[in-house]
């Protein structure tokens, strides 16, 4: 029983033991163990030998495990022995004092539970009148408490020395309100309270009642604490902390140009290790190898990483570094990633910085009477496709595990991309046979999550749709280019966020969409589509693809010239 109420539920409330004193009132059913009764059938006992009774109990905790109560109780016994034909009639009264202790807060202190289960014992009187007689004739072979034979006058009641012990549940109802469940044996100095007297054993009784407690008075004061309870915990003194990160542009910024970069870091009082990872532009390039006092500088994919063990004193510090611009142009984004030790977080910044197309002067041109026709050899650039497997935030894996794992002997390269590590394997000179081959790894292999990637120049690009710039004639979808938009069209949408964003690259590795994938601001909104332009048809086949990837809430978005609005059901 003690180990099904330790586990009790606990609420947040006043406890009994809040409000020190209580009245109870209670009623319920008494038995007599005594000389007249049916020993051989125990089951009689509850229709034949029940008696009801009722009474006050007056209480008052002294601490969370002990508390004394004054209990007085009124009722009847009554009784028969169907073997001699005999049967007894008592009335009683029951006072005494107990003391109680709480079963689960001698172990483990809790003044919130559900249900607090006690045991009580302690020492009093009870005050009877009892008779007993022939069930036949009637005639009376037994009492106590009363005058004389004759008259069988009832004003005095004799008295035995009693001694109670049981056990008690109090339930809670509401603050200060209780229902309470006791049983208890009575134990006496009188074997008449049946009205007969046989043998040395006395007479006892059970006496079993379900109760109403109200609990009133002053509230327990808290205990004094030690100091080393008292303490509080430690707030991060940096809390509240504004950070931010800006970064300036020189005006006018042209293709080929190389200018200084200038990013102001406010980041308050706040010190320790930190981490900057800046997703740069393709096409920027960084020509410093020491930066801002970092401890480590890394640059690799057009991704800036810088370490500190020990972040600068100030409480606004500059980020410098030179960039060699490569043959771009255009609005073009940027990302930063700041990590606060200190603060456990991470802290995202978004960029963009407009760059204009270099216009060439056209050379000089002499022509001789005979002029000598020079060829000139086209540069192509060089675009590779790759599929990637596998992509891990700030864990490195096992190549060869991996390897094992979707049977790719000796074909998967790991690359490192700030925080990231990415498994890629393949190599491909055209969108076409990477897309084939990642198929075949989906289907064959098991790589369900693989995507193609494109690399210019060695460098990997940070979505397929950059190769519209950089390389349009290697964009797998150049129908984005050549067809004009009608005055409908469909997109796909795959996500929508309020107050925040999501990478694009991060969308497509998560659900491995091939496809182009828009970012679109409404005010506070940011809505994620796939497409430039479909039929109805195309976008319903794009939007049922997607749903099976695991994208659960895509839809058709319709767009009349070039604005989006709501779908029409032809």
């Amino acid at each position: 029983m003690l180990c099904m109420f330790s586990s009790s539920i606990t609420i947040v409330a006043q406890s009994s033991q809040d409000y020190k004193w209580y009245l109870n009132a209670h009623a319920g059913a008494a038995q007599l163990f005594g000389d007249i009764q049916n020993e051989d059938n125990i089951l009689s006992k509850i229709p034949d030998e029940t008696e009801l009774g009722y009474g006050l109990r007056f209480g008052r905790y002294l601490s969370p495990v002990f508390g004394v109560h004054l209990h007085v109780t009124n009722g009847n016994f009554k009784g028969s022995k169907d073997a001699s034909d005999v049967m007894f009639s008592s009335t009683y009264t029951d006072l005494h004092l107990a003391f109680q202790i709480n079963l689960l807060n001698l172990f483990f202190e809790n003044k919130n539970r559900f249900v607090n289960p006690y045991a009580f014992v302690g020492g009093g009187a009870i005050f009877y009148r009892s008779e007993a007689w022939i069930g036949e004739t009637g005639e009376i072979i037994g009492d106590a408490g009363y005058n004389n034979d004759i008259e069988r006058t009832e004003s005095s009641r004799e008295m035995g020395l009693m001694v109670p012990v049981g056990l008690g549940f109090d339930f809670r109802l509401a603050d200060k309100w209780y229902m309470n469940l006791e049983t208890g044996l009575r134990l006496n100095d009188s074997d008449l309270l049946d009205g007969v007297e046989n043998g040395s054993q006395n007479d006892a009784y059970y006496y079993t009642s379900l109760g109403l407690s109200y609990y009133f008075g002053a509230r327990s004061p808290k205990p004094d604490l030690l100091e080393e309870e008292t303490a509080e915990i430690p707030l991060n003194p940096f809390a509240g902390t504004k950070v931010d990160l800006r970064c300036f542009f020189p005006p006018n910024l042209t293709a080929m140009d190389e200018f200084m970069m200038n990013c102001q870091i406010s980041k308050g009082k706040i010190d320790g290790k930190a981490e900057l990872t800046q997703v740069l532009p393709i096409g920027f390039n960084v020509l410093d190898t020491a930066i801002a006092n970092a401890s480590r500088v890394e640059f690799k994919n057009y991704t800036l990483s810088l370490y500190w063990d020990e972040l600068p004193t100030d409480s606004v510090f500059n980020v410098t570094y030179n960039v060699q611009l490569d043959k771009i142009y255009g609005s073009l984004p940027m990302s930063s990633i700041l990590y606060l030790e200190k603060m456990g977080r991470e802290y995202k910044f978004k960029n963009d910085v407009s760059i204009k197309r270099l216009v060439e002067a056209e050379p000089i041109v002499i022509i001789d009477e005979e002029p000598e026709i020079e060829k000139v050899e086209t540069q192509v650039a060089e675009v590779e496709f790759k599929v990637q497997v596998q992509a891990s935030y700030k864990k490195q894996l096992s190549v060869q595990g991996l390897e094992e794992k979707y049977n790719l002997r000796n074909q998967i390269q790991e690359e490192k991309i700030g925080y990231w590590y990415k498994y890629v394997t393949g190599s491909f000179n055209n969108y076409d046979d990477a897309r084939g081959y990642r198929n075949s790894l989906i289907k064959n292999n098991g790589v369900a999550g693989a995507f193609v990637i494109a690399y210019f120049n060695g460098s990997r690009l940070d979505n397929l749709r950059e190769l519209q710039t950089v390389s349009p004639d290697y964009y797998p979808y150049p129908f984005t280019k050549k067809t004009p938009m009608t005055k409908y069209c469909y997109k796909v949408q795959i996500l929508a966020l309020l107050n925040t964003s999501e990478s694009v690259l991060t969308l497509k590795q998560r659900y491995g969409i091939d496809e182009v994938v828009n970012e679109e601001v409404y005010h506070s909104w940011r809505k994620y589509t796939v497409g430039d332009c479909y039929t109805k048809s195309q976008a319903l086949k794009i939007t049922k693809e997607l749903k099976d990837k695991g994208v659960e809430g895509a839809f058709p978005v319709l767009y009349k010239n070039g604005e989006r609005t709501s779908p029409k059901s032809n």
